[in-house]
């Protein structure tokens, strides 16, 4: 245990010896450092000593223990007062905890009423001296780096946790931090999201090499501060004195945006004074940086309505689904814009639903391009991008990525046509599956059917489909009928003859037969399980 130090001042000789000597002061944490037998010599025992605690009998001839009290509250001296009196006179008691005593007691002494004070004093002094040191310490830290504290402390106290009283004793210590007229200017900018789904390759690249001009422009005009938000975007904090800086920051981002070749979004803060301007200038460019991220970036967006004339029914969004694949399969860029146009118009009101719908659509078309000339890695991995960023995407978000990487299959797919390991199969094969996909619900439709269609022979075409496709025209159609059927019953269809009819299988026994088969399950338990 810590011995911490004790003055004891007593006028009467005999009383202040046996306060030293009759109790065990170590065990309580205390060492007796001095004593004084009037409150003249009590004053300078204690500058001279510094205690940590002061036991004092309050009635003293010519200065009493109040008037010590009262003496070293004048300096910078700060002891625990422990008041001893032999008389209960309430006037003395109240003017003593006025004074800020800790403690009064009454002579004689209960010991166990000395020790329950004591133990309550010491526990009182080391709470301040590890509070001192603390602060000492802190101190210390902010004068030795300050510019790296600073950073720390104020995206701290835009976190609110720390609170403004504690920033104003920071910026006292460093002073010369914010002078008169200070303003500040708050920038959040980040790359767009669509981009880090669609080239993940050169998004972390291009990422830093955005922030790292930004800092490197800007410690060449102003005092900074600079930190990445938990969200992912970054967020500078610039000083300066003058309104026209926003002008030179807005320009200073353009000149980057030019450089960069990259999706930038960013927004920037109006000019704020003083400490308070550091937070409202933050909360500022904030608010404006989330619509901003959740907007179109560029012309080959989309936007969703806010208000619709009327509600879209669910049947719309299916056909704008269904279309949508088939643009792609297709690889026709005009109708793939079409298409998306049309499901946006189709899609609910409620944004959750939205997604939901175009979460559809891309479960759809990847299955699709599965299907038929497979994906690239590259394609691969912009879809396992997409599905892990969706609850980070708004439903516009969701859209125009949705867009741009199935634009981008187009592109693959056509690329892959016009290689010479499928040539002979360039020209007419995603005709063909055009025609399957938009004539399933006929029963007769047949290899012979689809080859007359695209004028090929039946033999050859079939030979052509399963060196494409790696799968017979038989096992292809059967599984576009299943398919179609699993997404039928998913969106309630609630009459097997019904979804008989919409995938070519009049037999409805037979059809039960061959969904089990595909799916495991009969078509009731398998919407019964959907439905749950």
């Amino acid at each position: 245990m810590k011995l911490l130090k004790l003055v004891i001042v007593d006028d009467e000789p005999i009383l202040l010896q046996g306060l030293v000597k009759t109790y065990n002061w170590n065990e309580m944490g205390f060492e007796v450092a001095g004593q004084a037998q009037s409150g003249e010599q009590a004053i300078e025992v204690i500058k001279k000593v510094k205690p940590h605690v002061v036991l004092t009998d309050i009635r003293m001839k010519q200065v009493s223990g109040l008037m010590v009290m009262e003496e070293i509250q004048k300096t910078e001296l700060d002891p625990v007062f422990i008041v001893l009196s032999a008389y209960r006179d309430f006037n003395y008691a109240q003017q003593a905890c006025d004074l800020g005593a800790y403690a009064y007691l009454l002579k004689p002494i209960e010991e166990d009423k000395l020790q329950e004070t004591m133990q309550g004093a010491y526990q009182t002094c080391m709470e301040k001296l590890e509070s001192e040191e603390r602060y000492e310490s802190w101190e210390n830290m902010i004068r030795k780096d300050s510019t790296s504290f600073l950073q720390v402390v104020v995206q701290k106290y835009l976190q609110n946790k720390i609170s403004y009283e504690k920033m104003q004793e920071v910026f006292a210590i460093l002073k010369d931090v914010i002078e008169e007229g200070d303003r500040f200017i708050a920038m959040c900018v980040d790359l767009d999201l669509t981009y880090k789904i669609t080239d993940a390759l050169n998004y972390e690249a291009a990422r830093l090499e955005l922030i790292q001009s930004l800092e490197e422009l800007f410690s060449e005009r102003y005092f900074f501060w600079h930190f990445e938000k938990a969200e992912g975007f970054h967020v500078f904090l610039i000083k300066t004195k003058e309104n026209a800086t926003v002008r030179e920051i807005a320009q200073i981002l353009e000149q980057v945006k030019r450089e960069q070749k990259s999706p930038v979004t960013a927004s920037i803060s109006k000019p704020y004074k003083g400490l308070d301007g550091i937070r409202r200038s933050y909360e500022e460019a904030q608010g404006l940086f989330e619509p901003i991220c959740s907007s179109a970036t560029n012309e080959n967006t989309f936007s969703i309505p806010v208000k619709k004339e009327e509600k879209a029914a669910k049947s719309d969004c299916e056909e704008a689904g269904l279309t949508i694949v088939n643009a792609v399969r297709k690889n026709a860029f005009k109708e793939l814009k079409q298409a998306f146009i049309a499901l946006i118009y189709a899609l609910p009101h409620e944004e959750e639903l939205q997604i939901r719908y175009i979460h559809k659509v891309m479960l759809q078309a990847e299955m699709m391009l599965n299907d038929t000339y497979g994906m690239t890695e590259k394609l691969q991995k912009q879809f396992r991008n997409y599905y892990s960023n969706m609850e980070s995407l708004t439903a516009a978000q969701a859209v125009n990525v949705s867009y741009r990487i199935l634009g981008e299959a187009i592109e693959e797919r056509e690329k892959y046509a016009e290689s010479g390991e499928n040539k002979c199969a360039k020209e007419y094969m995603t005709v063909a599956l055009s025609y399957i996909g938009e004539h399933l619900q006929e029963e007769e439709l047949s290899i012979v059917q689809v080859a007359t269609q695209i004028y090929l022979n039946p033999v050859y075409f079939g030979r052509v489909f399963k060196n494409t496709f790696h799968m017979t025209f038989k096992k292809y159609l059967l599984q576009q009928r299943m398919e179609k059927a699993k997404r039928l019953i998913q969106d309630g269809c609630e009459s097997i003859g019904t979804v008989c009819e919409q995938v070519g299988i009049s037999n409805a026994s037979y059809f039960s037969h061959l969904f089990k088969e595909y799916t495991g399950k009969l078509p009731s338990e398998y919407k019964k399980d959907y439905e749950e």
